[in-house]
């Protein structure tokens, strides 16, 4: 809903792809693109895995997944252009925050995270991530 209200981008969830500047292949979970950005992109690829790294992501950490490769590529995303990313994990309740040139900061016990750069203005509601099954 905020994509669409907000207007200057196109958000993703995790069947979208894209080939990073470095060549690697990723479908974060979420993601957050400047429309300007796809425009510019040859619109060949506009329809397959996009060739650029998305603004923003989001990685949520499920039971199957290891921290430190989700850690991982947190970093690369920031090192191939990424602005802002959020490394989810429901288990401890916590959202990692990444962005270029400061260390990670870890926030627990929240029940909501304020985007900000690329994304000031939007709020992720955390209760539905903490307890999918709350309704």
């Amino acid at each position: 809903m905020w994509e669409e209200l907000d207007g200057r981008g196109l958000a993703c969830g995790s069947s979208a792809g894209f080939v990073l500047p470095n060549g690697a292949r990723r479908s974060p979970d979420a993601s957050w693109t400047l429309r300007t950005r796809v425009e510019q992109m040859d619109p060949v690829y506009q329809e397959t895995f996009w060739r650029l790294c998305p603004d923003f992501v989001i990685e949520l950490k499920s039971a199957a997944s290891r921290h430190r490769t989700l850690h991982e590529k947190m970093i690369e995303y920031l090192a191939n252009g990424t602005e802002l990313g959020w490394l989810i994990d429901p288990d401890t309740r916590s959202v990692s925050i990444y962005r270029p040139g400061r260390e990670v900061e870890t926030l627990t016990g929240i029940e909501s995270i304020a985007g900000e750069g690329p994304v000031a203005g939007f709020v992720l509601e955390l209760a539905s991530v903490w307890d999918p099954l709350a309704g």
